[in-house]
């Protein structure tokens, strides 16, 4: 089983969500639940879980597991029933919604601007929490320095988050003939596209060695503390280095890290 799919994997992630909230009973939903790891922990904690995938090989391995473990009240629904822009539940009814590594994918085959359905699926979200609801979200930054020295991104373009929009929509409409949707953000675009959905004043972290791996999740205002553990967590030395270069400075780490988990509440 990929490491990914391991509850134990997340437990760091569990307990950060569990300084902020009763996980006991709680209603959770976990949007694009990948390989299921983090919704079982999740579930083990004893939540009324609610897992969603747009993908339909995912569903039926995740079925399998949830029949095979010891989790109760648990539940799924794939693309049949639902998807991320369009979710069939009523407001104000979770105390807690995972968006991890999934926003970015929301606009294929939607209209306008990728933009405006990431602000819609946010919207929607802040409805779908409780008042005193929490948000986990997990994602990586646009202006990464890999992207800036060229890294191919989810579109496997070059550059293609670093360009101005409109540039990088051209290059990729007329010469890739394919447009470019998957969008992702800087910290202060994060800020203004939640503040925008009705969400308050975001938390931001950053996991090591990635959001999708969290071995450690650190507060980006100690990065500066806390940047020999980078040390310890990347394996590939040129990341590695990297990334501890840039932690020297709580700013430069915003601006050019690699990604974010965000915690946020309703207003």
């Amino acid at each position: 089983m990929n490491y990914r799919g391991d509850p134990e994997w997340w437990a760091i992630s569990v307990a950060l969500i569990k300084e902020r909230i009763d996980l006991e009973n709680a209603k959770a939903l976990d949007i694009g639940f990948g390989t299921g790891g983090f919704s079982l922990a999740i579930a083990q904690e004893g939540s009324i879980l609610v897992n969603l995938d747009i993908t339909f090989y995912r569903a039926g391995p995740m079925l399998a597991r949830m029949k095979g473990g010891d989790v109760h009240h648990q539940f799924l629904h794939h693309p049949k029933f639902a998807s991320a822009v369009s979710l069939p539940y009523k407001e104000n009814i979770f105390d807690l919604i995972i968006l991890n590594g999934v926003l970015e994918y929301t606009a294929q085959g939607q209209g306008g601007s990728p933009r405006d359905t990431h602000l819609r699926v946010l919207k929607y979200i802040r409805k779908l929490l409780k008042p005193e609801g929490l948000f986990y979200f997990g994602i990586e930054n646009r202006y990464y320095m890999k992207f800036l020295l060229g890294w191919r991104d989810h579109f496997e373009m070059r550059f293609s988050n670093v360009l101005p929009r409109k540039l990088s929509t051209f290059i990729s409409k007329h010469i890739l003939k394919k447009e470019i949707r998957n969008w992702i953000y800087s910290h202060d675009e994060y800020v203004k596209l939640l503040s925008e959905a009705g969400f308050n004043d975001p938390m931001f972290f950053t996991a090591l060695p990635n959001y999708k791996s969290p071995e450690y999740i650190i507060p980006l205002t100690d990065i500066c503390e806390s940047r020999d553990v980078i040390l310890k967590t990347h394996t590939k030395k040129l990341y590695k280095y990297v990334c501890y270069l840039l932690a020297h400075s709580d700013w430069l780490y915003r601006k050019i890290g690699p990604d974010f988990i965000i915690l946020s509440g309703v207003r």
